[in-house]
């Protein structure tokens, strides 16, 4: 099975956009994926709430997208933006998207969110990529607390956040009980075992 860094699927994603298939395409593909993963992987999906926590770069964006697939496939999704607005053009356009179909799009918040999290039966970790390095910002590892403290089923897309490609996480990232892969594993999904969980990797459509 193929193992790649973060650069090296950045270039792979740079080709497939050159080939023609569009980033936004990627997004697409990777949000619905996502959320097809999670429906198989929720017993009784369409009474549970689904928590999809989102960063401002293109993994919030994935989870915009899988937000408005989790609804189309009779979940109840609820999008919780960790570090505000997006801040891509791709992201910004799921953003809208999302808000268009009318699901509830809330901002972190320290004092109020608790309750809000540990209500939910599904939580979403689409808030920081595989370009994560360094620490945790400081407003954002509250919110990393009380979803490890949670009893809810944990999926991370793409790799947990916090976890950078050298696979040494952070502290206080995100531990997950599945991880999307998307369309490849990364090195970092071998040497952080303990936050991924259960690793499956989702085809996106980029091929070879």
């Amino acid at each position: 099975m193929r193992i790649v860094t973060a650069a090296e699927m950045k270039e792979i994603e740079r080709r497939a956009n050159e080939r023609g298939m569009s980033y936004y395409d990627m997004m697409e593909n990777a949000g619905r994926k996502a959320a097809e993963y999670i429906k198989e992987n929720t017993k009784d999906f369409g009474t549970k709430l689904c928590l999809i926590c989102v960063g401002a770069g293109n993994n919030g964006g994935d989870g915009y997208v899988a937000a408005r697939y989790i609804k189309k496939l009779g979940g109840t999704p609820i999008i919780m933006m960790a570090c505000g607005t997006p801040k891509t053009p791709d992201a910004a356009r799921n953003f809208e998207l999302a808000k268009d179909m009318g699901i509830e799009i809330v901002r972190f918040d320290p004092s109020l969110s608790a309750a809000v999290i540990y209500g939910c039966e599904v939580i979403v970790d689409c808030v920081y990529g595989t370009g994560f390095h360094g620490g945790i910002r400081e407003d954002v590892r509250p919110l990393f607390d009380i979803i490890n403290d949670s009893d809810a089923v944990k999926f991370a897309v793409d790799i947990p956040s916090g976890v950078p490609d050298d696979g040494e996480p952070a502290e206080g990232a995100i531990k997950a009980d599945h991880t999307i892969a998307v369309q490849y594993l990364k090195r970092a999904h071998v040497s952080a075992l303990e936050n991924c969980g259960r690793i499956t990797v989702i085809d996106i459509g980029i091929g070879e």
